[in-house]
């Protein structure tokens, strides 16, 4: 830089000392005559010029500093550097950084993109209309299109507002493909954010779930013989218990009202688990109906703690719950379906803990209008059923969403139950376009989450 400012110093001194040889010399004025204000103005343009581009070059000089600096902070331990780079010249330098910056970035890009292309899974990323702006090749070789005719389409699954939250959104469908085949698909979706959390698009990963599916098709068929065993059932338990409620307001001796509530009792939880089983083969078979109507959420919850408010006192555990600000004040969804998950989970809480407590709380995530301009907006009401509880064992968490699974397995066990409360709960879930989930640690406790989708009337 110095030998740059003595250059551009020493030029314009020349300049000035031209200048002023040329007006001091009558002899020179007077052999231009009328050339002199030309020659007078083009020096004095060249000094200005000099001096503009020198401050220019001062400004850009400070820029690429600030660059410089900026290079500095980027990590290129694994770039090999060379000795040049000593050269005092910032510009020269901050170029090789910035190449070699370029070609880190290159060979990232790469690597993601290896990573992406080796993978079996469909992925694609779209924009908030659902217009797909990449796809990989599992993706373009399942639908039988190149890449670039796929880009700008409308993704197949797109739900707007489905994946507005932090957490993933996962649902299963099935997908046809090109040579006939009918594959059963699990999508992930979830929002691509920037440093400001504003979602720029999302990305959507489909994972081929077939195999599971036959499995469960198989399950869907043990369902629909137990519902057929179950229903043939109901009407003998059915009047065991009418019967022992009978015989019970007649005169009996103590042993004798004993044995009576013990009939009654057992009849009691035999037709609880009819009414499980019942309750599952619908679901797996598809004949059941979520409904779609407006409900006040906050009335829902203070309902359901309300409900179980006696048992908590008898247990001795404080029953709580919060709903955040944000929760609309009436949703659109399946109230009765709710309860029942609700009703799954705060019992399940209530039996398996022995000290402490058990909370609720509800939290939501709003979303785009249905459509332009319209008042009503989605959303995706999250729930947390926290608990001080036994917890449960790590290798017992992958096992906990399937039919009759129990925590404790053992002849001796204190809690009864059925095992099929979290099933139901997860295909409810389900088919209300949420998912459900569990935190535990064996000693402290456990936290069930779960959403669904819906929607408000925006006021």
């Amino acid at each position: 830089m110095r030998r740059k400012t003595t250059f551009v110093l020493f030029l314009v001194f020349a300049l000035i000392l031209a200048w002023v040889v040329i007006i001091t010399d009558k002899q020179v004025r007077d052999h231009l005559g009328s050339t002199l204000y030309v020659i007078g103005f083009a020096i004095t343009g060249c000094m200005i010029l000099v001096l503009a581009g020198y401050a220019w070059n001062q400004e850009l000089v400070k820029t690429l500093k600030s660059m410089h600096d900026t290079t500095d902070s980027v990590r290129l331990d694994d770039m090999p550097l060379s000795t040049e780079e000593s050269d005092s010249d910032e510009i020269i330098g901050l170029a090789r950084k910035i190449e070699r910056m370029a070609r880190s970035l290159q060979q990232v890009e790469a690597s993601y993109k290896g990573i992406v292309e080796d993978q079996p899974d469909l992925i694609c990323r779209y924009r908030n209309d659902g217009k797909m702006t990449f796809v990989n090749g599992a993706y373009a070789r399942a639908v039988n299109r190149k890449r670039t005719e796929l880009v700008g389409v409308d993704f197949p699954y797109f739900t707007p507002g489905a994946a507005i939250a932090d957490e993933p959104y996962t649902f299963e469908t099935e997908m046809p493909f090109e040579d006939g085949r009918r594959l059963w698909i699990r999508w992930t979706q979830r929002a691509i954010k920037d440093d400001e959390r504003n979602t720029m698009e999302y990305q959507a990963v489909g994972h081929d779930i077939t195999e599971r599916k036959e499995a469960e098709a198989a399950d869907r068929a043990k369902s629909e013989f137990l519902a057929i065993v179950s229903h043939e059932l109901r009407t003998p338990i059915n009047a065991i218990i009418g019967f022992s409620k009978m015989l019970f307001s007649t005169t009996l001796t103590l042993d004798q009202r004993e044995q009576v509530e013990m009939i009654n009792s057992s009849g009691l939880a035999l037709e609880k688990i009819i009414a499980d089983i019942l309750n599952l083969s619908k679901i797996d078979s598809g004949k059941i109906d979520i409904e779609h109507a407006p409900f006040s959420l906050r009335t829902c919850v203070q309902d359901m703690c309300a409900f179980f408010a006696p048992k908590a006192r008898s247990l001795a555990l404080a029953l709580d719950s919060k709903v955040d600000p944000g929760v609309p004040e009436i949703v659109n969804s399946d109230e009765s379906r709710i309860r029942q998950i609700l009703t799954n989970l705060i019992g399940n809480a209530l039996k398996f803990t022995e000290r402490g407590g058990v909370s609720l709380e509800v939290s939501c995530a709003r979303g785009e209008p249905l459509e332009p301009g319209s008042p009503r907006r989605v959303a995706r009401l999250f729930f947390a059923v926290k608990d001080s509880g036994i917890g449960i064992p790590p290798e017992k968490l992958d096992h906990l969403f399937l039919p009759f699974s129990q925590v404790d397995t053992s002849s001796t066990r204190r809690r009864g139950g059925t095992g099929l409360g979290l099933i139901i709960s997860k295909r409810l879930c389900e088919l209300m376009g949420g998912t459900i989930s569990v935190e535990s640690r064996v000693g402290e406790g456990s936290t069930f989450r779960f959403s669904i989708l819906t929607d408000f009337d925006e006021a």
